[in-house]
């Protein structure tokens, strides 16, 4: 009877050195690669937000159209003006800086890789619209 206790007691320890070893590697351990793709993601995105708004002002200034709607209810004046205010809160060098400054869990820096990739797209297809209506 004391062997089963024994075993029992050996293979409880070893799942629970295993489960904080993997809560470690999760939640305090900052992945590298991921990071390292997080900040990837997050320069090109911003470089992309900044090429689509010279873009757009260039349009604008080219075809007087600030005040075209883009869309409902929004013209491309006010756009541009989002778009830089989004550069300067949520895609600055600071914004990145302090963000890499926490202590990230895999789960939320892939939440933020995907919100990155989502922005990334949404502005490459606008990209394409202000570069067709440039030609």
């Amino acid at each position: 009877m004391e062997s089963i206790v024994l075993i029992c007691t050996i293979i409880g320890g070893i799942a629970g050195l295993i489960a904080i070893i993997s809560y470690r590697k999760d939640h305090i351990d900052k992945p590298k690669e991921e990071l390292e793709f997080l900040k990837i993601q997050f320069r090109s995105t911003r470089s992309l937000s900044i090429s689509v708004t010279n873009q757009l002002e260039e349009y604008c200034k080219k075809f007087d159209a600030y005040d075209e709607l883009i869309f409902p209810e929004i013209t491309l004046g006010k756009y541009i003006t989002l778009l830089k205010q989004s550069q300067d809160s949520n895609l600055s060098k600071n914004h990145l800086d302090e963000t890499f400054n926490l202590s990230l869990s895999t789960t939320v820096i892939a939440s933020m890789t995907k919100s990155l990739e989502n922005q990334f797209n949404e502005l490459l297809k606008l990209d394409g619209w202000v570069k067709a209506k440039m030609a």
